[in-house]
């Protein structure tokens, strides 16, 4: 019994000892998002938010009727519960006609990337795509990353 006493103090003193980066960190593995269509939304990128300017894109984290009402110029509104739901939203300006051939979100932890692939059109103008999409509602902590691939 007497030996098991410094046995166990030594113990506890090495745990105590081991600091939270000698532990080792847990692997965030790349996982699909659950997503769902926004229906009842006549959007178009003319009248969401403003023009893309300077860069080729814009990106958008929506988590309230109100922040969706300030970019929202379209003439209709989609009806969502935003208690349940995030609305991502992007924009991409293109040198000629494109549309949205695919689109996913995937997570790592706390980041969560938004792929979208382009499709090329078959007319020549300068054009902006809009492309958007309900996930289940973000933790405050999240980041958010939109991945786009051009024609």
């Amino acid at each position: 019994m007497k030996q098991l006493l410094p046995l166990a103090a030594g113990t506890l003193l090495l745990l105590a000892s081991c600091q939270k980066e000698d532990l080792p960190q847990e692997a965030c593995t790349v996982q699909p998002v659950e997503t769902t269509a926004v229906t009842g939304w006549e959007a178009s990128p003319y009248c969401f938010a403003t023009p893309v300017d300077g860069g080729k894109y814009q990106a958008y984290v929506i988590n309230s009727a109100t922040e969706l009402q300030a970019l929202n110029h379209c003439t209709t509104t989609p009806s969502i519960d935003f208690s349940r739901y995030t609305l991502l939203v992007g924009k991409t300006r293109t040198a000629a006609c494109s549309s949205v051939q695919s689109q996913q979100v995937v997570r790592s932890c706390a980041q969560y990337t938004v792929k979208v692939t382009l499709a090329a059109g078959l007319c020549q103008a300068s054009t902006e795509v809009l492309y958007y999409t309900l996930v289940p509602k973000l933790p405050a902590d999240a980041k958010v990353a939109f991945d786009v691939t051009l024609p």
